[in-house]
This record gives structure tokens, sequence and C-alpha cells, in this order.
């Protein structure tokens, strides 16, 4: 199975779309982070000399979530070209262990995705540090464990929508219907906060937003970081059975 998560890698560092679309990634996250904060006076009407290195933190890792969109987008793209007719006999014949070869990119998905979120976090903080330095706020100097959280949170859930892709896009067998599974999960939680409490309370429960929103800020959530846990290794254990049954069951 390593051969097959070397020749994934050795694929995307070799193939000019795929390497651009990761630098894309790279490129926007830390854009759109840095436009976060740059323009917190206009979206809450604060100061940014005002605000503490944490905050600061808070605001800029949004552009984690660019991130996370974008590997979504990226991890449909990769398998459905290679479960395209012609590709997917060529990948079968040398690896006709349909298993193995589905945890092979689960894997390499996996290991690319904790890479370009670690990349991706670093740069931040580094774009934070320059940031709050030019307006005297206390940066790196003051790191403490809340930063670190705010760090293995978002990797986690960058690491958690990345896997979901990668069993939707096995199940559903073509890219658009593959983004708009993850999408789907990811956003689906704003549509149920519009109803009632009482009928919405229920079902976000079981959405991992919230189990993700324990992870990406521990501190201050009430949740259960057990729970939580289990809640988001249904989520993966489910959706890949699902798609490894469908990969299976396919005829190509």
């Amino acid at each position: 199975m390593m051969n097959l998560i070397k020749s994934d890698f050795k694929k995307m560092l070799y193939l000019p779309a795929y390497r651009k679309f990761l630098v894309m990634t790279i490129f926007l996250s830390i854009l759109f982070g840095a436009i976060f904060l740059l323009t917190i006076g206009i979206s809450q009407g604060k100061q940014l000399a005002d605000l503490t290195f944490m905050e600061v933190i808070d605001i800029s890792f949004l552009g984690m979530d660019v991130t996370a969109i974008m590997l979504v987008i990226f991890t449909v793209i990769f398998i459905s070209k290679d479960l395209a007719p012609g590709a997917v006999h060529t990948n079968l014949s040398i690896t006709p262990i349909r298993s193995k070869y589905f945890l092979s990119k689960i894997v390499f998905l996996s290991i690319l995705s904790i890479l370009l979120s670690v990349a991706v976090s670093a740069l931040l903080l580094v774009i934070d540090h320059f940031i709050t330095a030019a307006n005297g706020i206390s940066g790196l100097a003051s790191m403490d464990s809340g930063i670190l959280m705010k760090i293995i949170g978002s990797v986690v859930m960058i690491l958690f929508y990345s896997i979901l892709s990668a069993a939707g896009a096995f199940f559903i067998q073509f890219a658009a219907g593959g983004i708009t599974f993850s999408l789907g999960v990811m956003f689906l939680p704003a549509l149920i906060k519009m109803f009632p409490a009482d009928g919405s309370d229920p079902l976000l429960a079981i959405f991992p937003e919230n189990a993700l929103g324990t992870f990406i800020d521990i501190n201050s959530s009430n949740g259960s970081l057990v729970l939580s846990a289990v809640i988001l290794f249904a989520w993966i254990i489910i959706s890949s059975f699902i798609g490894l049954w469908k990969f299976k069951r396919t005829d190509y």
C-alpha cells in the first residue's frame, strides 16, 4: 500500500493541475485570513489595536475554512479522475484489491490534509505576528495552550472533511455529487438553525459542526471532547463503509 501512497504523492507533485490547485489553496487561505483580520473594523466595528493576540488568531484562522473547502474540491476531483473511464481500469489492473486501493486513497488524502493545514496554520501565525507587532499587540511570545489547541482543532476539521469527501466521492462516483455531499454536511447546520430549537437541536447534535467546534475552541466550549470524537469517528466510519461498499460493487 505504501507504493500506492507514494505514487499519489508523485502524481500530486508532477501534474501541474494538482500542484497549482494546492498552491492556490494556500494562497487563498492566507489571503482570506488576512482580509478577515484587516477588515475587522468594518465587519465588527472593532479596532485591530484593541484585540488580544488570541482574538487575532481566532479571526485570521477563519482562513482555515477556505482550506477545508478547497481540499473538499481537490479530494473529490482527485478521486473522480482516478475513477474515470479508462483510468479506473488501469488503476484496478495494477491494484485489483479494491479495499486496499480505497484505503490507500484515504491515507494519502489524510496525510496531505494534515501537511497542508499545518503549513497554512504556520503561515497564518507568521502573518498574525507581523500584523500584531505593527499594532503594538503582544505576539508569538505570549503563545499559550489555547493557540496550540486552535491549530489542532483546525487540523482536525480539515482532516475530517477531507476523509468525508473521499468517502463521498467513492460512493457518488462523480465530482459534482461528491462536492455537494461534503459541502452539504458542512453548511446544512446553518439551515437547520433557522428552525425552532425543539426540532433543530436534536438534529444539530448529530451533525459534525458542534463536534468540530469543541475541538477548535475547546477552552470556551461546553461540549464533551470524548462525545465529539465519537460523533466524528461515527461519520467517518459510516461514510467510509458506504463508500467502500459502493466501490466494491460498481462494475467498471
